[in-house]
């Protein structure tokens, strides 16, 4: 289990705000269980640009964030990246096809901002879905809640405009857009920085 050099024990509040944002608002843990996960949780900080993740490792983690924001973005040889996901406060980072498979993940999670994490690593969920079925129905909650918005991006790059792209970009992301550079946002769209600012001014001119 790779952890990075500034984990340490969590605070009471980043543990109760993980149960509340994470876990109980999907489902109910016995508090017996609850018990044998707490011992087992890390927090751990990373600088702005500091990488969670990069693509060829296994992804040994995932990542509750408490605060900041962090990128996924695929990589190719020549350099070019494209943003695939942007994870902010209360949401995860990880690689389900680490966990599942143990094989390397093909894209780099990276930390736009300081950004605080509690860190759940893969051996201890592989561990909790053989414990108890109320770990298992949490992770086929967010595996369903993975899967729909896959489907919905897929749809949206197929049928939507741009402008309907970016408009729904600025609703499922608030305020994101005032945290990041607007070449990320385009890259998230599939687009360029100058088609981007295109739509903006047309939205902004009403």
């Amino acid at each position: 289990m790779s952890i990075h050099k500034s984990a340490r024990i969590p605070t009471r509040t980043s543990i109760e705000r993980f149960r509340r944002n994470a876990i109980e608002s999907q489902v109910s843990i016995p508090e017996s269980e609850w018990e044998y996960l707490v011992p087992h949780l890390v927090e751990c900080r990373f600088g702005k640009n500091d990488y969670l993740i990069s693509a060829g490792d296994v992804a040994d983690n995932f990542y509750f964030i408490l605060e900041g924001l962090a990128r996924f973005f695929y990589s190719t040889e020549d350099g070019k990246e494209f943003n695939k996901h942007f994870a902010v406060e209360n949401g995860f980072a990880g690689s389900f096809y680490s966990l599942v498979l143990g094989a390397p993940c093909g894209f780099f999670v990276q930390a736009l901002e300081e950004t605080n994490t509690l860190v759940l690593p893969n051996q201890l969920l592989r561990e909790l879905y053989e414990r108890h079925p109320c770990w298992e129905r949490l992770g086929r909650r967010n595996a369903e809640n993975l899967v729909l918005q896959k489907e919905a991006r897929e749809k949206e790059f197929l049928l939507d405009s741009l402008e309907t792209r970016y408009r729904r970009f600025l609703k499922e992301y608030p305020g994101l857009v005032d945290r990041i550079p607007q070449y990320h946002i385009a890259s998230f769209l599939g687009v360029t920085n100058v088609a981007l600012s295109r739509i903006r001014r047309k939205i902004n001119q009403g």
